[in-house]
């Protein structure tokens, strides 16, 4: 974290005029969950920090949560909870978080190297 180096990038892509008009279409937990694959450097990092941006639609949010799991191979891992509370209809919203993570056994930390990916849940309550 003291380095200030960026370790990886992640972003919604962009809406077109089509996506917009086959709305009906989109799975409503698109988005919900990140695929990463991390660099047995990465793995032994014990903190890392991390800055989460997101809008609101037209209607505010009350008691807005989100809820960050991280699992490898059905096992979780980490846990992290944030709760943001009221957010602002069409706002713009930035954070930033600091991820304390558990330190990993050579043997597991060797077996997610070797995996394409580890995946992250994140969800989000209102």
């Amino acid at each position: 974290m003291e380095s200030g180096t960026v370790l990886f990038e992640i972003s919604k892509p962009a809406t077109s005029e089509r996506d917009l008009s086959e709305k009906r279409d989109v799975d409503p937990n698109a988005g919900r969950f990140v695929r990463y694959q991390f660099t047995p450097a990465f793995l032994r990092l014990r903190q890392v920090g991390a800055t989460v941006e997101f809008t609101v639609g037209d209607k505010p949010i009350n008691n807005f949560r989100m809820i960050e799991r991280h699992y490898f191979r059905n096992r979780l891992l980490k846990s992290f909870d944030f709760e943001f509370g009221f957010c602002i209809p069409r706002s713009k919203n930035t954070c930033e978080h600091i991820y304390e993570f558990p330190p990993l056994s050579e043997e597991l930390s060797a077996q997610a190297c070797s995996c394409v990916c580890v995946c992250v849940c994140v969800s989000t309550e209102r």
